[in-house]
């Protein structure tokens, strides 16, 4: 069987669920913000059903665990798995732009100090997810969604699955 992953991560606001639902749309199964932790067990268990087109979505909520994720995917490409990474990317001032028309937090900006929780600045939020989500990054196929409406998006990442991996 021919077994393909795709790993999809990246800055939150940038576009993780409109790429995730147009891979869904050509084909993929696909799960939004899995734990890393469950990668090879999931990935394994679909070996069992026959699902060879998967996708995955993981962002920094599950920082604390990130670090586990290029090993496993070592593991996966050595079990003959074919993995791509997505890494979805927006310049800052589009993503601060982002986060104030939906109106949602940034899953950074709760700041624990002890028994206090305080509110870290937009801005120091972005930073820092960039900075936990540079390995991964720097491994991955980078999409700057900064000037790409919805429908561009979903295009362009339907038309990068179905043309050959480099």
């Amino acid at each position: 069987m021919n077994r393909e992953l795709i790993l999809i991560t990246g800055m939150s606001g940038s576009g993780k669920s409109i790429a995730l639902h147009a891979l869904e749309d050509a084909g993929y199964y696909c799960i939004d913000n899995l734990p890393p932790e469950l990668l090879l067990p999931l990935v394994h268990l679909e070996d069992q059903t026959q699902q060879d087109k998967m996708a995955i979505a993981m962002d920094v909520r599950s920082a604390h665990a990130l670090h586990l994720v290029p090993a496993q995917l070592a593991q996966l490409r050595h079990e003959q798995v074919h993995v791509r990474l997505l890494f979805l990317d927006a310049h800052t001032d589009t993503l601060v732009h982002r986060f104030s028309e939906t109106r949602r937090n940034h899953p950074l900006s709760r700041e624990d100090k002890g028994a206090a929780v305080s509110t870290r600045d937009l801005v120091a939020a972005i930073e820092l997810e960039r900075k936990l989500l540079s390995d991964l990054r720097e491994e991955s196929h980078i999409i700057d969604t900064s000037l790409l409406r919805a429908a561009q998006l979903q295009s362009y990442v339907k038309s990068l699955v179905s043309s050959p991996a480099a």
